[in-house]
């Protein structure tokens, strides 16, 4: 395909869309120019229709750039190269900014939208791909749960896997959440960011930033990160900023993964929380109303993991009420649930928290988690057990505590393999070990249902949805069986000096 056509599209995709100025259109034609290491730009002949399709024109651009030996044909180098190709007609940051708040200043929702949207036409959240992950839902006794085998993030080609050998550490960005990232050019074993862009907000008299997750595992996935990169901290302070946030932006809820490992999602060196417009599982739990002090509710909810969820129209009260629940946690010890607060390695009492604002209510689910390790167990006693590590093996983090189950890639092939054994189609000695692993789930089911080609997909996605409902059971500090328990800690919490309205 000629490359003037592809610049050329590229060129009218920006304007259409309000990313470039005519104004700047020599400016960004000879930056793609130097790009493609071209000296000269040739207007396509008038019959040559211009191609609308982002991705057609980006893959034409990267099939160019391999034949021309400008990149290797490589997942890596194909990432980074159409990345640096769309940094040419992502709009600067300070226009941005300026279009997002003049539109808050209207609706918020608008302003998010926008931002969202020019995310996708950017190509930093790269739709195609996400539009490739599987999605279902499981009927469990807790109410649906969302299950999402992870197809995003593109598998590492073996050679770059060798280069990455090569490869020399830097400390700049010094994670993949500083705001250092936006239009840094990447490199092999660091994604490139020229398509990046933020809004810089203030929580609780703290700077962030607002970006998207490129990844997108939910409705407008977002990632709010601190100015400063610092350690996850999940204090009151924290608390604050949340509510912060959804006085903000009430459409969306955020969230907060715990501080400490295995309980603590897979970046704990930068301070930073998840949210979305998303309605996950969790939200539509059965509540059990607990009581009520200081003008706010207590309940707990009937889930798999252990949550508090405290109501209230007043947001001072409920930061109020929400420090006492932290405090008696932290110290709160049941060696017959064999819960305990600290030992020799340290604190493993923990909360993951997530806010949302609905009309003037505020709410925050507070996740009662906790990071204890045995001998048994060495990647923690309120993790999954091993007997499902082959489903999931990853530690549980703010988006599973919800009910949506991000799975890996890997599963996708296995379980066609698994669907072949389930009908007793002949398997290679190849296929018979790449399922190993699933082997006694996989008779188990083959025992359990009567299995026809009808049939086997919902026997095998209801099978994994069963597996992560016990998934977040095994993560549940009091089990079902100890919902007296439960209550009991709840109840502890009611405090004399709000009896007499103090």
């Amino acid at each position: 395909m000629q490359i003037n056509l592809l610049i050329k599209s590229l060129l009218e995709y920006g304007l259409k869309r309000k990313f470039i100025h005519e104004d700047d259109y020599l400016y960004v034609l000879n930056g793609l120019l130097s790009c493609f290491q071209l000296k000269e730009f040739e207007e396509p002949e008038l019959f040559e229709p211009l191609i609308e399709s982002l991705d057609e024109i980006l893959d034409g651009m990267l099939n160019y750039a391999i034949n021309e030996k400008i990149i290797e044909n490589s997942v890596i180098e194909k990432d980074l190269f159409d990345t640096k190709i769309m940094g040419y007609i992502t709009p600067l940051p300070s226009m941005i900014n300026q279009k997002f708040y003049q539109l808050y200043k209207k609706d918020s929702t608008l302003a998010l939208q926008y931002f969202y949207q020019l995310c996708c036409d950017t190509n930093y959240i790269r739709l195609s791909r996400i539009k490739k992950d599987i999605h279902f839902q499981y009927p469990s006794s807790y109410g649906i749960l969302d299950i999402s085998i992870n197809l995003s993030k593109p598998e590492k080609d073996p050679n770059d896997i060798k280069k990455l050998l090569t490869q020399k550490n830097s400390s700049y960005p010094k994670c993949m959440l500083c705001k250092e990232n936006i239009n840094y050019e990447g490199r092999l074993n660091f994604p490139a960011r020229q398509n990046l862009r933020y809004i810089p907000i203030t929580l609780n008299q703290e700077s962030f930033y607002l970006q998207y997750s490129p990844y997108s595992y939910y409705p407008e996935h977002a990632i709010v990160f601190s100015n400063e990169h610092k350690p996850m901290l999940v204090d009151i302070e924290a608390v604050k900023e949340l509510l912060d946030f959804v006085t903000l932006f009430p459409s969306y809820f955020i969230g907060s993964n715990a501080g400490l490992p295995i309980v603590g999602g897979s970046i704990l060196n930068h301070h930073h929380f998840q949210g979305g417009k998303a309605v996950l599982p969790m939200e539509n739990a059965k509540e059990i109303l607990m009581m009520e002090q200081d003008d706010v509710q207590y309940f707990i909810l009937h889930w798999p993991v252990s949550v508090i969820r405290l109501k209230s129209k007043h947001k001072n009260k409920l930061i109020h009420q929400t420090q006492y629940v932290f405090n008696q946690w932290q110290s709160y010890s049941n060696p017959d649930l064999f819960i305990f607060a600290e030992d020799e390695n340290g604190k493993h009492n923990a909360i993951t928290v997530i806010a949302r604002k609905k009309g003037e209510v505020y709410e925050l689910d507070l996740c009662l988690r906790n990071n204890i390790v045995t001998k048994d167990r060495p990647l923690g006693y309120f993790h999954p057990r091993p007997d499902y590590f082959h489903i999931k093996k990853e530690n549980i983090g703010l988006i599973e505590v919800m009910g949506l189950a991000i799975l890996p890639s890997r599963l996708q092939k296995e379980m066609n393999i698994v669907k072949k054994y389930l009908l007793n189609e002949l398997l290679t000695d190849e296929e018979i070990d790449s399922i190993n692993q699933h082997m006694d789930w996989a008779s188990d089911l083959k025992m359990k249902y009567t299995i026809t080609n009808e049939n086997v997909d919902d026997i095998i996605q209801n099978g994994i949805g069963e597996v992560f409902s016990h998934v977040l059971e095994d993560c549940g500090v009091f089990k079902q069986e100890n919902e007296a328990e439960f209550k009991a800690f709840v109840l502890s919490l009611k405090k004399e000096e709000f009896k007499d309205g103090r």
